[in-house]
Order: C-alpha cells, then structure tokens, then sequence
C-alpha cells in the first residue's frame, strides 16, 4: 500500500490510523486556521472586487465535484444574462503572473483545470497564484460581470459574496479532524458559515450530525458519451464501456469515485486500474497499451502527447442543478449586484 493511500484511509475511517502519529500538531493547525479566518472576518488584508465573486470551495482535501459545479455554474448564468468568468490558483502550472487561459494553453503553464474549464465553459480564465491579482486583470480587461472561483475558500486575501461548499456524499468529512491528522483544512462548523453546501449525489451519512441548520442541496451526474483524447469531435457511446476490456487511469483528488461512476455506467468491475497523483503531468509510458478510459481533466494533459494510434478515451460529465438550488443561488447573487450597485 502506498503512502498516500495509507494517509488517506487514516483519514476516512474512524479507527486511530497512521496519521493520528501527527496529532501533536493539531494545536498549531487550529490556531493558524482560526487567525486566517478571524483575520478575514475583520477584514485584514482582504480584497474587495467592484463585482460579486462566488467561491466554489470545499473543507477538505481532495475531490469533491468543484469543477463541474464551476461548469454548471458558468452556463447557468450565462443562460440568465450575466458574463461570467473564472479565476484560478493553476495547480500544477508553471506560471507566477496572471494569465488569461484559452482552450490551447499548455496544462504544464497553466493547470489542467484551467484549461478543462476554459474548454467547457467558453467564458473568460485567469489564473495566478495570488487569486486577487486574476480578479484585477479581469476586472481592467474582460466584459465581466461576475466572478466565479475555482477553489479559494481558504484564499482569505479575497473577499467573497457567495460561498458554495461542496461536500463527498460518501466521505463527508471523514474522521473529522484538521490536517494532517484529518482531511479537513478548516473546522468543521465552518459550514455553518456558508451560503450553500452541496453534495455530488445524496449524501449516504447522517448531515445532521455536523451542520446546524444549513439547507444541504445536492446534484446528479449526466453522462451521455465517451470521446477521442486525440480527436474530441470523435465519439462514442456510453453502453462501449461494457465492451471489451478497458484500463482506467486518472491523476485527481478522488479517483475511486470516478471508477465507481464507471461501474455504475457499465464498465467491468475487474477492469485495471491506475491511480496518480491529483494534478500528475503525464509522460507516453504513463499510459498503458490497449483502450484507455480517463477524466476530462487528465485529457487534456494526454492530448499532448497521444497519436493517431492511441486508443484513448475520456467521459465528459455535467452537474444537473435543481430548480431549488437555481432559484436560491440566483435570488442570493441578485441581492448581491443590488447591493454593490448602490455602493
């Protein structure tokens, strides 16, 4: 068993696990996430964008659904009238300045987040380290009337009008406890303190046992097709899965979701499987021969480097958002552009 999968079943399972050797830092951990958020709180340091800016976040490290909630959001809004765009740290980017990203940007420069989101939303995509200096240079460059934050809900040097907490309908908040004894980068009652809380199909645990009367919405999954790593325009249909034998490969936060999303679309239970890390720049011998099945993130770093002869697939997936979920989040973001308006 690798490390890291021994780190994170510590963390997802109530039983005292490797992690818990790390417990004497938990003090530490507390006191610095409780100044950052108290400092934010009192505004320190905190900037403050001329346009509303939703956070799409979680509390804990790994996969939770942020960017196809990101996805869903951006054609929301654009169905509603608003321009939005994104902004990004760039994880695993090489580039230390701001940078407006388009559907041919290199993932190694940028991030291959970015560049998946600038694909499928068609809106404007800044990234930096720094996220404020993103906000900036789309706020002096781009048609804009709202920003969407691609993570950040620990970016305390920005401030926000809406955050969305997405949480693991599975894995909730695992064992409970803050890094790196647990998955969490905040306290768990920092959801109390949020606008939504979101979950990527309904949650399996009891929600009551960690919210405080906080609406938890969630959302279903749509897959509909599978589609050529070298050649998008190329597909094929979902039942393929079933056919043959397929190896999955994927370098994200929580790739065990993705292989059950997999198995819930058909694909073979004893089908082969490779994990890498969240973020992994691909080389060719990464990959194995024969069909390869892979997320659209991990896609467009493998588009680089696959050949006419690459039998190498990706499932495209959107978030379906409530009526409910619409309503609230677009009266909430409504009163927000009243709001700035009249400052």
């Amino acid at each position: 068993m690798s490390l890291e999968k021994k780190i994170t079943d510590s963390w997802y399972r109530k039983k005292i696990g490797v992690t818990w050797l790390f417990a004497p830092l938990l003090p530490i951990v507390k006191y610095i996430t409780y100044k950052k958020r108290t400092d934010f709180v009192n505004k320190k340091g905190v900037y403050q964008s001329s346009l509303p800016v939703i956070v799409v976040g979680n509390i804990t490290v790994g996969g939770t659904g942020k960017s196809p909630m990101v996805v869903a959001l951006c054609q929301l809004l654009k169905e509603k009238g608003f321009s939005p765009a994104i902004v990004s740290r760039g994880h695993g980017g090489s580039n230390e300045r701001p940078a407006l990203v388009t559907e041919k940007s290199s993932a190694q420069e940028v991030g291959d987040e970015p560049v998946m989101l600038a694909k499928r939303t068609g809106v404007p995509v800044c990234v930096c380290k720094r996220r404020i200096e993103a906000v900036k240079l789309l706020e002096s460059t781009s048609d804009v009337d709202v920003i969407v934050s691609d993570d950040g809900m620990q970016h305390y040097s920005l401030d926000r009008d809406i955050e969305i907490a997405m949480i693991d309908a599975s894995r909730g908040v695992g064992n409970g406890f803050l890094l790196p004894v647990g998955p969490l980068r905040e306290s768990v009652d920092r959801l109390n303190n949020v606008d939504f809380v979101f979950s990527v199909g309904r949650p399996t645990f009891n929600m009551d046992s960690i919210l405080s009367g906080v609406d938890v919405y969630h959302g279903e999954l749509s897959l509909t097709e599978l589609r050529s790593v070298k050649v998008p325009a190329k597909k094929m249909s979902l039942s393929q899965l079933m056919q043959g034998m397929w190896h999955v490969v994927a370098g994200i936060g929580n790739p065990s979701r993705f292989l059950q999303t997999l198995i819930e679309s058909g694909l073979k239970m004893d089908s082969k499987y490779t994990w890498f890390p969240d973020h992994h720049h691909y080389k060719k011998a990464d990959l194995p021969g024969g069909r390869v099945i892979m997320t659209e993130k991990d896609a467009v770093k493998c588009a680089f480097i696959a050949d006419e002869e690459s039998d190498w697939w990706y499932m495209p997936v959107s978030l379906e958002l409530t009526d409910q979920f619409k309503t609230a989040l677009l009266g909430r973001l409504n009163n927000v552009v009243r709001e700035k308006s009249n400052e």
